[in-house]
């Protein structure tokens, strides 16, 4: 993986700053010194600890009045969101030589797809034409899903938009996603209730996801039936720049004291869980990232459903298919 910061350096010189905030994922926080070194040659560099989302968290809000410009590694823009100041986000790109052999994908005419739709995350973004072409040749038909207003690339999914998949869900027999890990892969298949093959390129393998995908409902499945008798319910904002969503908590909030039950609209920069055990609630309704209430489920004691859960339960989705949340905009702040 390669993380260029010349065009950065570059762009903050255009802005004439002088003090920066600089995000740098977990995976790349080992060079820390190394970043922090080659921005100080020019520039006043402020490093955050703290653990981000994406380009959906561009840190603390207080910090913003103290630099010029946020220096942000590993994303690519969210062109949506209306940032406070400028951000300069430095993507963080596979630059790795990968050769595939065409019969991974044998397993998808043997299934009877002819028709791929081809997704990935933006740190193999690069591999996507390699991936179209050997898939060309070997006679499928391939179709790169198009972004909505909060992507910014052709084909590209978020832990939280998968608006490409989307895109093409009514002509793509299935789709190939070029990724690592399980989550982008379950996303897609919850999202279009379509199958769904996570490539893994350090792996060189062709992933079906409806195994996972089906432990994933169970677990979840298991987390909603503990707040069908709930009748306290915080219901999250989150304050984060890309994930506040205030009206829809509004509106949940309303609709929860119109079923006769009780809620408090509770404001969040972290989702700790003392503070929901401290407010003695019986259910929390996030409706920030929705990575939160899925990856961190362990961590809380009440369940934590995002708003779709929410609805499956008591509103507009009660008694149908699993509906991922989904941010496609947010609230200004």
């Amino acid at each position: 993986m390669q993380v260029d910061t010349i065009e950065a350096v570059k762009r903050l010189r255009e802005l004439g700053a002088r003090k920066i905030l600089l995000q740098l994922p977990d995976g790349l926080k080992p060079d820390v010194f190394r970043y922090f070194t080659e921005f100080s040659r020019e520039f006043s560099v402020i490093v955050s600890s703290d653990p981000f989302y994406g380009a959906c968290d561009i840190g603390n809000q207080e910090v913003y009045g103290k630099v010029d410009a946020i220096v942000q590694l590993g994303h690519s823009v969210i062109p949506n969101i209306d940032y406070p100041l400028p951000v300069i986000f430095v993507e963080y790109r596979s630059e790795a030589r990968v050769e595939i052999d065409p019969h991974v994908f044998d397993v998808l005419v043997m299934s009877g797809y002819k028709r791929i739709g081809l997704l990935a995350s933006i740190q193999y973004m690069n591999h996507m034409e390699m991936v179209r072409q050997i898939l060309v040749n070997s006679g499928y038909e391939v179709q790169v899903g198009k972004q909505d207003s909060r992507m910014a690339y052709p084909g590209q999914v978020l832990g939280c938009n998968f608006s490409a998949a989307h895109s093409i869900s009514a002509w793509a027999d299935c789709y190939v996603v070029v990724s690592t890990g399980k989550f982008h892969g379950i996303g897609a298949q919850l999202a279009t209730d379509k199958p769904v093959y996570i490539l893994d390129l350090n792996l060189r393998r062709l992933v079906p996801m409806k195994d996972e995908t089906d432990k994933f409902l169970r677990r979840r499945y298991a987390r909603i039936s503990r707040a069908m008798g709930a009748h306290k319910f915080c219901v999250v904002v989150d304050t984060k720049i890309g994930q506040y969503r205030m009206r829809l908590a509004s509106n949940i909030v309303k609709q929860i004291t119109g079923m006769g039950h009780e809620a408090v609209l509770v404001t969040a920069n972290d989702a700790r869980p003392s503070d929901y055990e401290n407010m003695r609630c019986d259910a929390v309704i996030f409706t920030g990232c929705p990575r939160v209430p899925i990856d961190e489920e362990e961590r809380f004691p009440m369940p934590v459903l995002t708003p779709p859960e929410f609805q499956s339960l008591f509103g507009s989705h009660a008694g149908g298919r699993y509906v991922m949340d989904e941010i496609v905009a947010v609230d200004r702040l």
